[in-house]
């Protein structure tokens, strides 16, 4: 389905070997915009769709720690972790109930020999820190001091 702009289904995401064989290089995705643009469930998508075309189908969802613990896929882990990040960053504006109100760099990094993901960071930049103490009228404060009453 079409989402904010992007089609999930885009034929050149659905390509399997769109580069050169032999060839690995550093690549970038630079999502930007005005506010209700799409820029969140844009990273969405992409994310989504990095999940799956490198999740392999003889790969485990589920790993299990030493201590015996079920745990997630790096995929899902790596997923999953956007909407915590959203409930610290994001508030209500006059222009969007779900303002991002920082700006994020995401780094995943790739193992080529297995063409899976080895591990991610995110880096959030930006943070509207006066929103803590002050919001214009009609605004409101974090999601996640709401989410705590």
């Amino acid at each position: 389905g079409r989402v904010g702009g992007l089609d999930e289904e885009d034929p050149v995401l659905l390509l399997e070997d769109h580069h050169l064989p032999g060839k690995v290089r550093n690549q970038a995705i630079i999502i930007s915009g005005e506010s209700g643009a799409g820029k969140t469930e844009a990273t969405k998508i992409i994310m989504k769709f990095l999940a799956r075309i490198t999740r392999k189908p003889d790969r485990p969802s589920f790993i299990t720690s030493p201590d015996g613990k079920m745990i997630a896929a790096l995929e899902d882990r790596v997923l999953s972790s956007n909407p915590l990040l959203e409930t610290f960053g994001n508030a209500q504006t006059l222009r969007n109930d779900n303002s991002s109100r920082f700006g994020k760099f995401i780094h995943i990094n790739f193992d080529i020999m297995q063409g899976a993901i080895s591990g991610a960071t995110v880096s959030n930049y930006l943070l509207e820190k006066t929103r803590i103490t002050t919001q214009v009228e009609g605004e409101r404060n974090y999601h996640i001091f709401y989410q705590l009453m």
